[in-house]
């Protein structure tokens, strides 16, 4: 069903001029540069294909005469490779290596165009013939500045005063294609994608690029080198030759740089697309990692507009409203497709796959940021946090190469689906607040989700609520207190009870409590002493008791669950303390 989706997409995109999707037969390459030759073969200039990306130069994307898989040995390009094929000489010299690679680029050539009569072809058939690859420094280096440029780039030709490509001609194009499916000795039999039978089928799989943390040589989805995986005579992926182009050059053409259709999340790379055209491709990452509101730094927001719309678009499904409120071109019937892939060896792993309607899709999304939705302690922070953002809040000294691979997957995989976020996001999140002493916005979220989804606790309040009576929330509440009095009453302290006893407070409550107590009675003592603060300290000394009137006793332990209500209830009080001071100020 995967490939089938990504041969689809091949095919709608194919039909898109815009698009850019190279034709079976091609491929989309990086060249720097053309070599300018006449009609004789002579080298006349070198154009400089790059564009400008910042302050440096990248190679343009062009579609060529399809690529080779160069695993072992010397494999040529047809029109087009690299300066060590072309010139038979690279920044080492013109050594016997590169000379074999220069004869095989002429011996390809020459198969591929033995009968073809073009006056671009016999150009470089002429160049080919009369080149001295000794002497290809020096002449570049009269026609180029930098021969090291050369050296290492990508290389196509175009004839003096021509315009296009030599590859791009018509003539050139239809005896290339005729050689691919001449003397082919690939087996026949029933494509598995299309259910065409007696096709030639694809021996090997053209490699997948731009997955993170993958060769940059490329993966395989489908690769088999024995005959052990063969069984009932029959290969284990029946994929026509065609239909083996399709699937891999869409999928390139999603992790390629330049697409908004791709995103990273802990060690996997994601990719998404519909089955019609929709405008939800173009937005769709922004759900994963949404722009923040109010920016004024253009490299960071090109398009105001943009934000507020999908902010508002957020906040619609968030509060359960249908998409179509916010753009009411959406289609929420299409469907949808998610591929998530990880680096395994030389192969690429599937890591996560869901085919879905976009109004699911959004529905689901829509969930997660309802029950994720809290309380901000800084007004700075996202309202809709990244997954990425939530991420890093489970990692040891918040890095993202700390992040374990399970728990990303498995709150992708929450995220897009509505099933239950992993079992060990709990223990990890409290793991990070005991070692950090740091009840974080964004922690505070991932343990009100997690509560409302996993357990069969039915509301977790998005503030504070002075009504809640739950034991465990409670105690977070008054242990907020008790600090905030300590503050107050020990102004510039450097260590408060926070940084000594947040996570036993949490875990063993009777062990704790009676001794922070009397410390705190300590505290609103002073402060009642002083006239100035006299009335802070009765605020205190009245609210704690109001928080032990929803209680009779201390538990010796609490579960992981009961920690977490702890935990939100700590946040919230803590920031209803500076909220209402800010208020008041």
């Amino acid at each position: 069903m995967m490939l089938h989706a990504l041969n689809g997409y091949y095919e709608r995109m194919l039909n898109d001029p815009d698009a850019a999707m190279p034709a079976y037969g091609t491929s989309i390459e990086n060249v720097s540069f053309a070599l300018i030759l006449g009609e004789d073969g002579s080298l006349r200039a070198i154009e400089d294909l790059r564009v400008e990306s910042g302050n440096a130069k990248r190679p343009r994307k062009i579609p060529v005469p399809a690529a080779v898989t160069r695993t072992s040995g010397t494999k040529a390009n047809f029109l087009w490779d690299k300066a060590t094929y072309v010139f038979g000489a690279d920044a080492e010299g013109a050594t016997t290596k590169n000379r074999e690679r220069f004869d095989a680029f002429n011996e390809l050539l020459l198969e591929v165009g033995k009968d073809i009569e073009d006056c671009g072809f016999l150009a470089v058939r002429n160049f080919l013939q009369q080149w001295d690859c000794g002497q290809s420094e020096a002449v570049v280096t009269r026609l180029q500045e930098s021969w090291g440029e050369i050296a290492s780039a990508n290389l196509v030709f175009r004839l003096d005063g021509v315009p296009g490509f030599i590859h791009d001609r018509p003539l050139i194009q239809q005896q290339w294609l005729a050689y691919g499916q001449k003397d082919s000795d690939a087996p026949s039999g029933q494509c598995l994608i299309t259910g065409e039978k007696d096709v030639p089928l694809a021996r090997i799989h053209t490699p997948i690029k731009g997955v993170r943390g993958g060769q940059t040589s490329g993966g395989y989805i489908v690769s088999f080198n024995a005959s052990a995986f063969v069984s009932y005579q029959q290969d284990k992926a029946s994929v026509g030759e065609t239909s083996s182009f399709a699937y891999t050059t869409a999928l390139n053409a999603l992790l390629s740089s330049e697409r908004r259709q791709k995103i990273i999340i802990g060690d996997a790379t994601y990719v998404f697309w519909a089955k019609k055209a929709t405008a939800a491709e173009g937005f769709l990452a922004d759900l994963f990692d949404p722009p923040q509101e109010g920016t004024e730094d253009p490299a960071e927001q090109d398009d105001q507009k943009t934000t507020q719309d999908i902010h508002g678009l957020l906040k619609s499904i968030r509060e359960g409203r249908k998409p179509t409120d916010i753009m009411p071109e959406l289609n929420e019937d299409v469907s949808f497709y998610i591929l998530g892939l990880a680096p395994n060896a030389a192969r690429l792993s599937i890591r996560f796959w869901q085919e879905t309607s976009l109004g699911e899709l959004l529905e689901k999304v829509g969930r997660h940021y309802r029950e994720l939705n809290i309380v901000r302690q800084f007004d700075s922070e996202p309202e809709f946090p990244s997954l990425w953002r939530l991420l890093v809040q489970t990692a040891a000294l918040g890095k993202s190469e700390n992040i374990s691979p399970v728990l990303a997957g498995g709150l992708t995989r929450a995220m897009l689906t509505g099933a239950p976020y992993p079992q060990n996001l709990l223990p990890v999140v409290l793991d990070r607040i005991r070692a950090e002493h740091n009840v974080t916005y964004f922690r505070a979220a991932l343990l009100k989700a997690y509560l409302l989804r996993n357990t069969k606790m039915e509301e977790v309040p998005v503030s504070l609520d002075l009504n809640r009576t739950d034991r465990p929330y409670l105690l977070g509440r008054f242990f907020a207190a008790m600090e905030k009095a300590q503050e107050e009453a020990i102004p510039g302290t450097k260590a408060t009870i926070k940084d000594k006893y947040l996570s036993s407070a949490a875990s063993t409550p009777s062990k704790i409590f009676h001794m922070l107590i009397k410390g705190s009675a300590h505290h609103t003592s002073k402060l009642k002493k002083d006239p100035e603060t006299r009335g802070r300290g009765i605020y205190f000394e009245k609210m704690m008791l109001d928080i032990q009137d929803g209680f009779n006793d201390y538990p010796t332990t609490q579960k992981a669950e009961e920690q977490s209500l702890f935990m939100i209830g700590y946040f919230h009080q803590r920031k209803a303390f500076f909220t209402t001071r800010t208020q008041e100020g």
